[in-house]
């Protein structure tokens, strides 16, 4: 009987065991030392001093469309207000519409919405398609609802036309867009060039 009860105890002295492993490793979060982590983080460049820094990012993301969306940047940072928006700079963005022609973006900066990849070009920005130019300091893509939205200092041109405007709302699907003035007292300025020449 002796026998009988050490091995119920060496049993149950087992299972204790497992259980308080099973606690320690799985449930209890474990304290982390967070200066040896700003030790790792530290960086001698001001722009990588984040530890949310990824560089030679790209996303790619289509819609029931057909259409694509891929946007890439030299360095992204995820911000730590809103976990869904990066910050990237050195941008480059082509929007790949079917049966139409592409659709290319750089710039400086954006801003990236990772669940619905609205994106919000500043600095800088030069978007080409076709025969058209354009260049603004500031842009809005919104890819689900197919528009983009260019404003400050717009200057559109193409083989035979250059406009100069504050802001051009363009429709993706069917190309149609409108130009605009933010003050209804000045005018747009439209210069029209006879074969290519002013």
């Amino acid at each position: 009987m002796n026998k009988r009860i050490i091995i119920q105890l060496i049993l149950f002295f087992i299972v204790i065991l497992l259980i308080t492993l099973f606690f320690f490793k799985y449930l209890v979060k474990q304290n982390i030392d967070h200066s040896d982590i700003k030790k790792i983080i530290t960086s001698t460049d001001s722009y990588k001093n984040s530890s949310n820094i990824i560089e030679n990012i790209r996303y790619k993301s289509s819609d029931n469309l057909g259409a694509e969306y891929i946007i890439t940047a030299k360095y992204g940072e995820i911000l730590e207000t809103s976990s869904n928006l990066m910050l990237m700079k050195d941008v480059e963005a082509e929007v790949i519409s079917v049966d139409q022609e592409k659709i290319f973006i750089t710039a400086t900066n954006a801003t990236y919405n990772i669940i619905d990849y609205d994106t919000n070009f500043k600095g800088n920005i030069i978007i080409k398609f076709g025969e058209h130019n354009l260049t603004c300091d500031n842009a809005d893509l919104f890819f689900k609802d197919n528009k983009i939205k260019v404003y400050n200092n717009v200057n559109y041109n193409n083989l035979s036309t250059d406009i100069l405007a504050d802001g051009l709302e363009i429709d993706l699907l069917t190309k149609n867009s409108m130009i605009y003035m933010n003050n209804q007292n000045k005018k747009i300025k439209l210069i029209y060039k006879d074969n290519g020449r002013n």
